[in-house]
């Protein structure tokens, strides 16, 4: 507790800060000013970043107090009053789960001993909005070119082999981070657990650690690790493909995905001019907020 509350005092004063320094281009010439940008009406995106609960892990989500948490979360994540809950699965799902959430809603499918988020988040914050579906739109582009047949052993082969001492410069910086964040919010209760990985600092770590590993591997000879990362970025332009599909002006959307979607997710949504994106960390934090 004591952790997560000086957590966000810290962020807030920090962001503060930055919001007060001065432009650099303040004195730029006036015709700069005169150039138009566009300036259209946005949907309104929240990205919010989970570990996948249907994974081996030594949490039990479906516990008792772990139940209360995510009734918690629900509570707050309702305050965005989002009109669209959108969870990481391909639309070919659609059909199939939107069967279950109608069954859901109706008190003929229960869920108390399903596991994955869609359900355990999905499905709760949809039904507490009182929609009638819920949203899909992820996409995973094939393993071709060089990365047909990719694994992660021999992807850390090929390393091996043929980039030691380079693409493993960063690798002591990596193993002293993670794992120390990673003791640190896993020993949280569910709801801080969440908060915590949707956290300025986690989003920055997971932005660091896509970019300090695999795209060292295969620079100027199979080029494997920037293909692999570009493929990441690939799978989650394609996922904004989605969004600006479903999206109408008026939209506020609540995304469920992976928490190392949500950095790239945020950028490509921040990017676009018609959508952007609302703080899921702020609004989760606000529940630690001093009163005034």
């Amino acid at each position: 507790m004591i952790t997560i509350r000086s957590l966000v005092q810290i962020l807030i004063v920090s962001t503060s800060f930055l919001l007060h320094i001065k432009s650099p281009c303040q004195n730029s010439p006036s015709f700069i000013d005169s150039i138009q940008v566009f300036n259209l009406e946005k949907t309104e995106i929240m990205v919010l970043g989970t570990y996948h609960f249907d994974q081996e892990n030594d949490i039990d989500e479906l516990s008792p107090a772990n139940q209360n948490a995510l009734d918690t979360l629900v509570k707050y994540l309702a305050a965005f009053d989002p009109t669209k809950v959108v969870v990481e699965a391909s639309p070919s799902k659609s059909k199939e789960y939107n069967g279950y959430y109608r069954d859901y809603i109706h008190g003929n499918f229960n869920i108390s001993e399903l596991r994955n988020e869609i359900f355990q988040i999905g499905f709760r914050m949809a039904r507490r909005m009182e929609h009638d579906s819920i949203f899909f739109f992820d996409n995973k582009p094939p393993f071709i070119g060089n990365l047909e047949g990719f694994s992660f052993n021999s992807f850390q082969a090929y390393a091996q082999e043929n980039d030691s001492g380079f693409y493993d410069q960063l690798v002591p910086e990596l193993m002293s981070i993670w794992p120390a964040n990673e003791k640190l919010i896993y020993e949280l209760d569910l709801f801080d657990l969440l908060l915590a990985l949707n956290s300025p600092a986690m989003t920055q770590n997971n932005i660091h650690r896509m970019h300090m590993y695999e795209l060292r591997v295969g620079i100027g000879d199979s080029w494997i690790g920037s293909d692999w990362l570009g493929r990441w970025y690939q799978r989650n332009i394609r996922m904004l493909g989605y969004l600006l599909k479903m999206s109408e002006p008026s939209d506020r959307l609540l995304l469920i995905v992976g928490d190392n979607h949500k950095w790239i997710l945020e950028q490509l949504i921040n990017n676009t001019p018609n959508l952007q994106t609302v703080s899921s960390f702020s609004v989760l934090a606000s529940r630690y907020a001093e009163s005034p």
